[in-house]
């Protein structure tokens, strides 16, 4: 056999390994049992908002014995004491709304010094809400998570979002699984291809690109599988896709009427919010998110 022959026999079954080698999803059931909820509202105000937002998630197992601790605005204002409560209760999960302790909430432009430092810092998950009237009243007060959305760039592998949606779905939600392949940089890499003549550009179009969205998707059809098995009500939907990654986040998000968001904000290359998780956060000023 020539010896180019058995290079390309070799890769073959190199290829048929790998592509076996695939990422399952494992349950593990979230407890969520110290919550910390900060607002820059009155003592009484804050109360009427925090009472919605258990309202909100109330019926959800991951949260039925959890300790709410309020920290209303006249207790905690600057961002070295917002940090220094942290430290001190060590929560499972953060709850405040969008620009606190910011005057800048009438401008969709930020989220508030607070809250960037708030969700790169802390190592619990954070319930971002939208912001309450000045009475401490959510004027479109959702009652439970019927629509959750799973977000990120690359799904397969990532139990912990997957947990976290899944702790934050009530019972027999629709758990939408997302996973969008920028066109922006798969076209990049294809041009660079084209310039190589030994490589069939559209073939290579096909195959990469199926190759990269199958990925995803049996990962998705291992959640469904394993939350089927472990009892977990919830109907698990793929939304794969390709295209340009803000633009279809928009679009899933208003297509589906989701309840709750959730996505990752932290990148262990830098101290800024996450990819497009910022971007998200700051535009969509009404859809309550769940930052990890």
């Amino acid at each position: 056999m020539p010896a180019s022959a058995a290079v390309t026999l070799l890769d073959q079954f190199s290829s048929v390994f790998r592509s076996a080698d695939k990422p399952v999803y494992k349950h593990e059931p979230l407890s969520l049992r110290r919550a910390l909820v900060f607002t820059d509202l009155p003592s009484d105000e804050s109360q009427r908002w925090l009472a919605q937002v258990r309202d909100f998630v109330g019926g959800l197992p991951a949260l039925a014995d959890v300790d709410w601790r309020l920290v209303p605005g006249e207790e905690c204002d600057t961002i070295g004491e917002l940090l220094a409560r942290v430290s001190d209760l060590d929560p499972h999960l953060v709850v405040t709304f969008r620009n606190l302790h910011s005057s800048a909430w009438q401008w969709p432009h930020s989220l508030s010094d607070h809250l960037e430092v708030l969700t790169q810092v802390t190592d619990a998950p954070v319930l971002l809400m939208p912001r309450p009237d000045r009475e401490g009243v959510w004027a479109d007060a959702k009652t439970g998570t019927a629509d959750v959305l799973t977000l990120t760039d690359h799904l397969s592998g990532d139990a912990r979002l997957i947990r976290h949606s899944v702790a934050f779905a009530s019972a027999g939600a629709r758990l939408h699984l997302t996973h969008v392949e920028d066109d922006a940089v798969f076209e990049r890499y294809l041009r660079a291809i084209s310039r190589i003549p030994e490589i069939d550009t559209e073939l290579a179009r096909r195959v990469i690109l199926a190759q990269l969205l199958k990925e995803p998707r049996d990962y998705i059809d291992s959640v469904a599988t394993e939350l089927q098995a472990v009892g977990v009500q919830a109907q698990v939907e793929a939304q794969v896709t390709s295209g340009h990654r803000l633009g279809e986040y928009r679009r899933l998000i208003e297509a589906h009427a989701v309840d709750l968001l959730v996505m990752n904000t932290k990148d262990e290359d830098q101290l800024a919010m996450h990819g497009l998780s910022y971007p998200l956060a700051v535009e969509l000023r009404d859809v309550p998110m769940l930052l990890l």
